[in-house]
């Protein structure tokens, strides 16, 4: 017998689905030697730039999407966009802000060294400390319907990342190369990152779990952390421009010669990621069509 119209429209889309599929397979191995070229050979980076287009290229361009499905998937690419900066500026905890520790910070407590590594660990003494009262202040502006939307949140805490940034450059300013400051400048930047940390970090996967259309939840949770690999790796291209004594490294045309030059990098890049973040909230809230 004759096929009904809707077997040959599954029939059609699962076609479809196919040609998609490997399309975007080839366009995928493309980008990846045309990044393998233009990072000297650098395979984890080919592949993890080349999959942070693919992979969300493919998801977007399903042709079963709704226009509410496909807007909701655009805010999580915008702010999965603007997560990049956040991370690759926090994370400099464990490589640049690590050293710094070690290099050219007092760390001397009543006669006893503390370990530069320690400073790692203050991030986390924070997050304890400050977890329950900003867990408190999302439900009270709850309760008063004042709370902020996930698009604001992750704006302020790139504001509140570019401030941990500008607090240590006003410390390291006009010192000598081989001076060393107050461990109260590192304690300060890891304090305000927290707080950065606990406005953005929390609802990311919430953000996304609600955002995405069923069919494509795992994959689009697979965009959310490619966001974060392709972050550590900024992170670490980043933390090669810490300054060397005799030597001027450049940074899209921005001579970095000092700590201070090094850390007003990421002063201007979370400052101005945030701000842009800020003036598109309202519009993407819009996308998001209810979903805060």
């Amino acid at each position: 017998g004759r096929e009904s119209a809707g077997e040959l429209g599954v029939d059609l889309g699962k076609k479809l689905n196919v040609w998609q599929l490997s399309l975007w397979a080839v366009g995928g191995v493309l980008l990846f030697f045309l990044f393998l070229k233009g990072f000297d050979g650098d395979i984890i980076g080919a592949v993890i730039y080349s999959a942070c287009i693919v992979v969300p290229g493919f998801v977007i361009s399903d042709p079963t999407l709704t226009k509410i499905e496909r807007q909701r998937i655009l805010v999580i690419y915008i702010i999965a966009f603007f997560v990049i900066f956040f991370w690759a500026a926090f994370e400099q905890a464990g490589i640049s802000l690590t050293y710094f520790a070690e290099e050219q910070t007092n760390r001397h407590v009543f006669g006893w060294t503390m370990p530069a590594s320690w400073f790692q660990s203050f991030n986390a003494v924070f997050v304890v400390l400050l977890a329950p009262l900003f867990s408190a202040l999302w439900i009270k502006l709850g309760q008063k319907n004042r709370e902020p939307a996930s698009p604001t949140k992750q704006a302020i805490g790139l504001f509140l990342l570019s401030l941990g940034y500008l607090l240590i450059a006003i410390g390291v300013k006009n010192v000598a190369p081989d001076a060393k400051v107050s461990m109260l400048w590192l304690t300060g930047l890891y304090f305000i990152h927290t707080m950065g940390e606990l406005t953005l970090s929390p609802i990311g996967l919430s953000m996304v779990n609600k955002l995405s259309p069923v069919r494509f939840a795992s994959l689009l949770m697979g965009v959310w952390y490619l966001s974060m690999a392709t972050a550590n790796k900024f992170a670490g291209t980043l933390s090669s421009l810490y300054p060397e004594v005799g030597k001027t490294k450049i940074f899209l045309g921005f001579e970095v010669t000092t700590l201070f030059d090094f850390f007003m990098i990421f002063v201007v890049m979370s400052v101005l990621a945030s701000v842009v973040l800020f003036v598109l909230s309202k519009t993407l809230q819009k996308l998001m069509h209810g979903i805060r």
